[in-house]
C-alpha cells in the first residue's frame, strides 16, 4: 500500500507508486502513456533541471532532480510491464558500466589528466559497441551546439585538433572574414555555410576553454531576457514603444546592464 506521508522514500517506494498509478485502480492519464508519449516529458524535465542548475537554488534543483528521476522510474516501469527489464537491472547496468569505463580508478590503468580520461572512455565505448564510426553514438536529436561540441570532442580524441588555443582563435577570425566576404557578395547560400563554420569554430573555442557553447548561450539568453524585460518596464518604452530612436534604445540597454 502506498503511503503518501512516508518520509524515508526509497527507489522501491517509487516503483510501487508507479505501479499503483498504472494499475486499473490508478490514474487514467498514467495508464495511457507509452515510451513514445513520455519522450517529450523526459526532454522537458532535463531542460528544466538544466535551468534550475543555472539558477543555483538547491531547493529548485532538488525538485527538478526528482521530476527527472520519476521519468526514469516511469519508463523503467513500462519496460518491466513488457518483461524486458526492471529498474534494478537499470541500476546494475549503469553501475557495471561506470566501473568498466574507469579502469584508472577500479583497475590498473594510469590516466593522469581529463584529456586521457576522455580518450580512454571513447576507446572503451567503441570497443564495447564494436563501432568503427566514433560519431555514430552521438544522438541526432541533441541541440546543435551540444552536438557540435560532442563531434569536435570525438574528432579531437582521435588527434584531429589544433595544437593550442591560438590556432582556434585564428580560425575564428578566418571564418568571420569569410562570412563578411559572403555578405559583401550578397551570396546567401555562402553566408549560411560560413555562418555555420563560424559557429562550429566558436564551439571548438569553447571546448578549448572548458566551456560548452550550449551552456554559454543559454546563460547569455537568460541575461538578455532579463535586461530586455527591464527595458520594457522603463516608462519611456511604455509611453512611446516602437518610436524610440536607436540612441534611446542604447540608453535603455546600458541602464538595464547597470542594473544587472
Amino acid at each position: 500500500m502506498t503511503n503518501p506521508n512516508k518520509t524515508a522514500v526509497t527507489l522501491d517506494d517509487l516503483r510501487a507508486l508507479m505501479a499503483r498509478l498504472r494499475s486499473p485502480e490508478g490514474c487514467p492519464w498514467d495508464r495511457k502513456q507509452d515510451r513514445h508519449s513520455l519522450k517529450i516529458y523526459l526532454l522537458e524535465e532535463g531542460y528544466e533541471l538544466a535551468e534550475a542548475l543555472d539558477h543555483g537554488n538547491p531547493e529548485e534543483v532538488k525538485e527538478e532532480l526528482g521530476d527527472l528521476l520519476f521519468q526514469i522510474v516511469f519508463l523503467s516501469g513500462l519496460y518491466e510491464e513488457q518483461g524486458d527489464f526492471d529498474l534494478p537491472q537499470v541500476l546494475q547496468t549503469i553501475y557495471q558500466k561506470m566501473v568498466r569505463r574507469h579502469p584508472h580508478v577500479f583497475g590498473n590503468q594510469r590516466w593522469e589528466n581529463p584529456e586521457e580520461v576522455v580518450q580512454g572512455w571513447q576507446a572503451i565505448k567503441a570497443q564495447e559497441k564494436d563501432q568503427a564510426d566514433p560519431f555514430v553514438s552521438i544522438p541526432m536529436a541533441l541541440p546543435s551546439l551540444l552536438k557540435a561540441h560532442r563531434i569536435s570532442q570525438r574528432a579531437a580524441g582521435l588527434g584531429f585538433d589544433w595544437p593550442d588555443i591560438a590556432g582556434v582563435i585564428e580560425k575564428v577570425k578566418e571564418e568571420l572574414g569569410e562570412l563578411e566576404e559572403a555578405i559583401r557578395e550578397n551570396n546567401q547560400p555562402a553566408a549560411q555555410e560560413e555562418l555555420g563554420d563560424l559557429l562550429f569554430t566558436a564551439v571548438n573555442l569553447g571546448r578549448f576553454l572548458g566551456i560548452q557553447a550550449e551552456n554559454a548561450l543559454r546563460l547569455t539568453l537568460q541575461k538578455f531576457l532579463k535586461r530586455f524585460r527591464a527595458m520594457l518596464s522603463d516608462p519611456r518604452f511604455q509611453d512611446r514603444k516602437s518610436s524610440l530612436s536607436l540612441e534611446e534604445w542604447e540608453d535603455l540597454w546600458n541602464r538595464a546592464k547597470e542594473e544587472g
